[in-house]
């Protein structure tokens, strides 16, 4: 049984998804980019702020000014969340049925403003002993700086901690830290770095690394 579970919050605790393509699409529309591949099958999933700037820099053939498209982003994504967004499923229930049992955390891409907003406006239950997100000197995600910060802080060696994780990003940065990887969902090339995926929170063969046997949804 994990000694730790770190969880990603995009995709994994928050179907906020849809909300951080919205956010993109407005910024790069402002610059008269009006197609952004969305969902799963887009690179920018799972994507931090930075790869977002770079791939707008590709689309557009030269530099932006970094800071203030950085703003532009998460002014946009936070009132995409605000316009709202779910829990994804299973995900409180889980929570609230590992609560207490062992340190918990979430490693985000996000900025704390957009992490905490997300998970405030999907009414994820405050059970997590650290929040890690992205901030300097941290790199982001596919580099194991957020979840290699996440142990640290919960005071756990990564290969006894558990990643759970959407995207590819995700994986390959929980992979790099050392903790055992759960994919969850359809993330393309999700199962050629997780140690196991499952199509979702609450499906059995999680719950049995967990230590659960079944949840109320």
């Amino acid at each position: 049984m994990p000694r730790a579970v770190v969880f990603d919050c995009d995709g994994v605790l928050v179907d906020s998804e849809r909300a951080v393509f919205a956010g993109i699409a407005a910024v790069f529309a402002r610059r008269g980019i009006d197609a952004v591949l969305t969902g799963p099958a887009s690179s920018l999933y799972g994507a931090s702020v930075f790869a977002m700037i770079s791939e707008l820099e590709r689309e557009l053939g030269e530099p932006v000014d970094v800071d203030e498209v950085a703003q532009e982003l998460d002014v946009e994504i936070r009132a995409a969340i605000a316009g709202g967004v779910r829990a994804m499923d299973g995900a409180i229930e889980l929570l609230e049925a590992v609560r207490g049992s062992r340190p918990l955390a979430v490693a985000s891409n996000g900025s704390r403003e957009t992490v905490e907003a997300s998970m405030r406006a999907a009414s994820i239950p405050q059970v997590f002993d650290a929040v890690v997100t992205l901030e300097a000197p941290l790199r982001p995600k596919p580099a194991p700086d957020l979840y290699l910060r996440a142990c640290e802080r919960l005071r756990v060696l990564p290969a006894g901690a558990i990643a759970v994780e959407d995207s590819v990003p995700g994986a390959r940065s929980a992979r790099a830290a050392g903790l055992m990887v759960v994919g969850v969902g359809p993330a393309p090339g999700l199962g050629l770095v997780a140690d196991t995926v499952v199509p979702r929170l609450c499906d059995s063969q999680f719950l049995d690394l967990l230590g659960l046997e079944t949840l109320q949804v």
